[in-house]
């Protein structure tokens, strides 16, 4: 019984060790935290992001139209195929898309969503979460 316990500890002190030395931004959205020279063009993101082992970058992309609508106008994290109605996409101050949208009215308005909501930099890579 004291050898199951001893290694339920291990395995406790490991798992909380490994959190405290990972950098959150590097899993939890926040990938502006860890990226650079982020732009878009259409709906593909596309960011130099830094990877776990820090001083490496690798360039990485991420289709939104997977993980981003349009709904009436306003941007939301949902899947869908937000190009379709939506242009000028633009990525500002690093963590931000900036569209003008569609609405049901069939009018432009200009709408923006924080990529760090859900865009995260995993090991150099961008991934939804």
């Amino acid at each position: 019984m004291k050898s199951v316990l001893k290694l339920c500890i291990a395995v406790l002190f490991t798992f909380v060790v490994s959190f405290m030395t990972t950098n959150s931004a590097l899993a939890l959205g926040q990938f502006s935290l860890t990226c650079r020279d982020t732009s878009i063009q259409g709906s593909v993101l596309t960011s130099t992001c830094e990877r776990a082992s820090g001083g490496v970058y690798n360039t990485s992309s991420i289709n939104l139209n997977r993980v981003v609508e349009n709904v009436d106008g306003s941007l939301k994290w949902q899947p869908s195929n937000f190009i379709e109605t939506c242009r000028s996409t633009q990525v500002v101050a690093s963590r931000l898309l900036s569209a003008q949208c569609k609405t049901r009215a069939q009018q432009w308005v200009s709408t923006t969503i924080n990529l760090d909501d859900h865009i995260a930099n995993i090991d150099g890579t961008l991934r939804f979460e």
